[in-house]
């Protein structure tokens, strides 16, 4: 085993393991169907964001009536975002023909909560709003900021015009959700209201019924200087009948890594994330494919992450039974489940910058909502959508503009279960980790999706569209097999002009710096 030492990424830190015996003996389970094998490894890494008890972000005693105070969910740099990727290692580790099991950490800002919550003073008295932060908007003392409420409308130009002096004020508006759960303009919005003097934001989503969709961030732009939460739409409804009244709100939070306000109790850590690292070995080791997927996210990420991450396993396991009968497979796979996604911190890019890109075959990307049930358009008011009986069309396959990437994701993506979908480059509005790769010039393919309850509590199991999961396995199976059997040297030759494109996309050219050390077999 050779160790490669690389640029780090200040703080990191890894640690390797060898992976098990080569011959497996006769105490390996052999590798059952794709749906099998996929649900068992969804359910088992679900059932660690349900019940682990290393989640430490419960801000309540009394979790049953103030289920958004305590929002379970694997989170960048808490100690449940950590139980996942420790989760992750131990499947990796039953997997006896895996090398170097290892794992990368990587330091990065933080956001730690110890106190939020949103409190209207009405004429029956102080009412309590159900509120989340919005993770890097800003931050609050512990006992908040208070002020009046005023409406914004959607915080565009007129609204903020007619809304009067802000000044003091906390600012109430609504946002509509796009593919990964943004809305494009918030970001401008928000700085706006706090340079025209507002003290606080509420935002609304257009989440079916009452739900909190959970929004991501770009550490990139640091802590944001105007405290943020998020409600539901008819919280937000109703917090706009109260205009006038008196509100405190209250984002208590420390910022590890950064400068801004650490309370003491959280002086001297600092932010980590990490990615989680398999190897197995091919017959020509300076030829290798990818296969990653992201393990944190919002909230309970049952739909949004588990089938990717359900399918990483169930592929590792695949691939390493067919190395175990047939002997080494063409090229060596590398299987990663990547940190700090939610926040674009882009573990992946931090993994792939270890290697000399030229050696990557291609990388392929089980991303978010990969099977998502389809539901008719969220109902405003109290409503939720009706379910269509099929998956959601909100999906996208990403591919390069490679001919011969082309020839072996189109059959592969041809079950009827499996349609429709929009197919486009990296390049264009995809939202997921594969556009960094692809600004690299690596040939890229991979999936993103979202519905009604992306990034929210109510994305559970019941977000899975299940007669899709076993045929989606089986398509990225079929497409990561046809990789490990093209010519490699050819395949980048057809991946000119993708890289020709994605040399001009400096705006995903974020975080190529190796993360740390890392051993290869």
């Amino acid at each position: 085993m050779v160790a490669l030492l690389l640029g780090a990424c200040g703080g990191s830190q890894t640690s390797s393991e060898p992976g098990g015996s080569s011959s497996g003996g006769g105490s390996v389970t052999p590798v059952g169907d794709a749906d099998t094998e996929t649900w068992r490894a969804l359910q088992s890494y679900l059932k660690v964001i349900k019940t682990s008890s290393d989640f430490d972000e419960c801000f309540t005693n009394t979790p049953q009536t103030e289920p958004w105070q305590c929002a379970r969910g694997p989170r960048t740099g808490t100690a449940l975002g950590k139980a996942v990727h420790t989760w992750l290692m131990s499947e990796f580790r039953a997997i006896p023909e895996l090398r170097a099991l290892q794992t990368q950490e990587f330091e990065l800002p933080i956001f730690k909560p110890v106190r939020y919550g949103l409190t209207v003073e009405t004429a029956d008295g102080v009412e309590s709003i159900p509120a989340f932060p919005w993770y890097y908007r800003g931050i609050t003392t512990r006992d908040g900021v208070t002020g009046a409420l005023v409406d914004v409308g959607d915080g565009s130009l007129i609204p903020q015009l007619t809304s009067g002096d802000l000044s003091g004020k906390i600012a109430m508006m609504n946002i509509s959700l796009t593919l990964n759960s943004e809305d494009g303009q918030a970001a401008n919005q928000l700085a706006q209201l706090r340079a025209k003097g507002a003290i606080a934001a509420i935002v609304g989503t257009d989440a079916p019924g009452n739900e909190i969709a959970t929004q991501n961030y770009d550490i990139a732009d640091g802590l944001r200087a105007l405290p943020t939460v998020i409600v539901g739409q008819q919280d937000l409804a109703r917090l706009r009948a109260m205009e006038g009244n008196a509100a405190t709100l209250t984002v208590a939070a420390g910022y590890l890594a950064g400068t801004n306000s650490v309370p003491a109790s959280l002086i001297g850590q600092t932010g980590y994330s990490r990615n989680t690292i398999a190897v197995l070995p091919g017959a020509d080791s300076n030829n290798i494919v990818v296969v990653g997927t992201p393990l944190n996210g919002w909230t309970s990420v049952g739909g949004e992450r588990g089938p990717g991450v359900g399918m990483l396993v169930y592929l590792a396991r695949y691939f390493a039974e067919r190395a175990r009968t047939e002997g080494p497979l063409p090229y060596t796979l590398w299987f990663v489940g990547t940190g700090a996604h939610e926040i674009y911190g882009f573990g992946l890019n931090r993994f792939l910058s270890c290697f000399d890109k030229d050696r990557i075959v291609a990388y392929v990307h089980l991303g978010s909502g990969l099977v998502y049930p389809g539901y008719t358009e969220p109902l405003l008011g109290d409503g939720h959508p009706t379910p269509t009986g099929g998956m959601s069309q909100t999906r996208t396959l990403a591919i390069s503009e490679n001919s011969m990437l082309q020839a072996i994701t189109g059959p592969a993506f041809s079950d009827p279960v499996l349609q429709p979908y929009f197919t486009i480059p990296p390049s264009l509005f995809v939202p997921g980790e594969n556009r960094g790769p692809y600004a690299q010039g690596i040939p890229t393919v991979g999936m993103n999706g979202a519905n009604a309850y992306f990034h929210t509590m109510l994305d559970d199991d019941t977000q899975i569209f299940r007669a899709a999961l076993g045929p989606m396995a089986l398509a990225f199976r079929q497409t990561v097999d046809g990789l490990l059997n093209v010519d490699a040297a050819a395949l980048r030759r057809a991946n000119l002009l993708a890289s020709t494109i994605g040399a001009s996309m400096q705006d995903v050219a974020r975080y190529w710096s190796c993360a740390g050390e890392i051993s290869v077999p």
